[in-house]
């Protein structure tokens, strides 16, 4: 349970750093390094954040590795439909920005990893004996 919990946490962390270090690369900075960070980032971060969320039964009773395959297929295919909604609603609203989606997207992917850090630190307030 506790091997669980931390590799759930290092990947929310890592997908936290990701979708910040996106925020002032999708505005400046090499394009190297923007392709870098913000393709991967676009590709899968605001899904990874909703597969951490959602946590799939089969995830949380250690026999995720069946579960593996669909579990990438979600947070990909969320991932690109949450920037293919995003960017036709900037479309058709004439507000093209592709650095102010990218931040949206971040701001997205943040907020969700903020609702799983709440929901497994109350989680572990309640399972923690007074």
């Amino acid at each position: 349970m506790a091997s669980e919990h931390r590799s759930a946490a290092t990947i929310g962390i890592i997908v936290a750093a990701v979708a910040l270090a996106s925020i002032p690369l999708s505005f400046t900075g090499p394009e190297e390094l923007r392709l870098v960070v913000i393709g991967p980032f676009l590709l899968s971060g605001p899904g990874t954040a909703l597969i951490l969320l959602l946590k799939p039964a089969r995830l949380r009773k250690g026999t995720g590795s069946g579960v593996l395959p669909l579990a990438v297929a979600i947070a990909v295919s969320f991932s690109l439909a949450s920037a293919i909604l995003l960017s036709t609603a900037m479309l058709y609203a004439g507000f093209w920005h592709p650095s102010a989606a990218v931040s949206l997207l971040a701001g997205l992917t943040l907020g969700l990893l903020a609702a799983v850090d709440r929901r497994s630190r109350r989680k572990d307030a309640t399972q923690e004996p007074n």
